[in-house]
């Protein structure tokens, strides 16, 4: 290389690893952060805080690697769950369903996130 000239490196992100706790809120509730900024490499692992077993829903194919669109994923109590951003742009949604036993009221509770509240992937560039 000639003196005085510089070589000019496009600096790509590394991927990133981001985690989606859920977590309970008894008696009938829980909590899913609403929107996660990703790109495409990073990894998305929902952790999985509540008493009980969650099953994640995607409304999209290839968003997840791994992950089927209306497919539910089971990730059980205290269990972390990695998947791969393979989407290239736009924003996704995802459901939670849940179920736990309410001790309190000794009966089992179920129910999910969705709709105006359902939590979303953003695909940044």
């Amino acid at each position: 290389m000639a003196k005085g000239t510089a070589t000019q490196v496009s600096a790509t992100p590394k991927p990133k690893t981001y985690t989606i706790a859920i977590t309970a809120i008894p008696p009938v509730a829980f909590a899913v952060p609403g929107i996660r900024r990703v790109r495409t490499g990073d990894t998305i692992s929902f952790h999985n805080k509540t008493g009980g077993p969650v099953k994640i829903s995607m409304a999209a194919d290839k968003v997840l690697k791994g992950a089927k669109p209306l497919k539910p994923m089971l990730i059980n109590k205290g269990q972390k769950r990695p998947f791969e951003v393979v989407a290239t742009d736009g924003t996704h949604e995802f459901s939670v369903h849940y179920s736990y036993l309410d001790k309190q009221k000794k009966k089992r509770r179920t129910g999910f996130a969705i709709g105006a509240s359902s939590p979303k992937i953003i695909i940044d560039r």
